[in-house]
């Protein structure tokens, strides 16, 4: 007379069959959340330039041209140009530059300007970056300068 094992547990198969599943369901949602992670960083860019472009207007509208292509001019307080201090104070730029490095070009004039933020070096922001470019009287357009984003 044979007598009955009762073993408990998952074959080999019912193993091999999760583990496919869970690598499939990992190739599709990685790239995704990679995906979700940069459009959240480019859109703290925008963000930052938003900001950036207001105290530029401040500035403006305070002394009658841009900064001379030195964002630190945006809060410093200037008492020669009559010049308040903006409220975009250094730690505003200062919490910018934690992730990204600021650059301005194109001021000093009365036209426009070019804001840049590219991600800073070291910073899971590397790589990607905003360009903002104002034009008085028609107003500003923001390009990525990230080579995988997306339309």
């Amino acid at each position: 007379m044979r007598q009955k094992r009762n073993q408990k547990g998952f074959t080999l198969m019912e193993l091999m069959v999760v583990i496919v599943i869970v690598a499939i369901l990992a190739a599709v949602a990685v790239p995704l959340y990679i995906n979700y992670v940069r459009d959240a960083r480019r859109t703290e860019a925008k963000a930052a330039v938003g900001a950036l472009a207001t105290a530029m207007e401040e500035y403006y509208l305070n002394v009658g041209h841009y900064p001379d292509n030195d964002v630190t001019l945006l809060y410093k307080d200037d008492q020669t140009l009559g010049r308040k201090p903006s409220n975009l104070d250094q730690t505003t730029i200062q919490e910018i530059q934690t992730h990204w490095t600021i650059g301005m070009s194109e001021g000093g004039g009365t036209t426009g300007y070019k804001l840049t933020l590219n991600g800073a070096g070291g910073t899971p922001y590397n790589g990607l970056g905003v360009v903002y470019t104002y034009t008085r009287g028609t107003g500003g357009r923001i390009e990525d300068t990230d080579p995988q984003s997306g339309p």
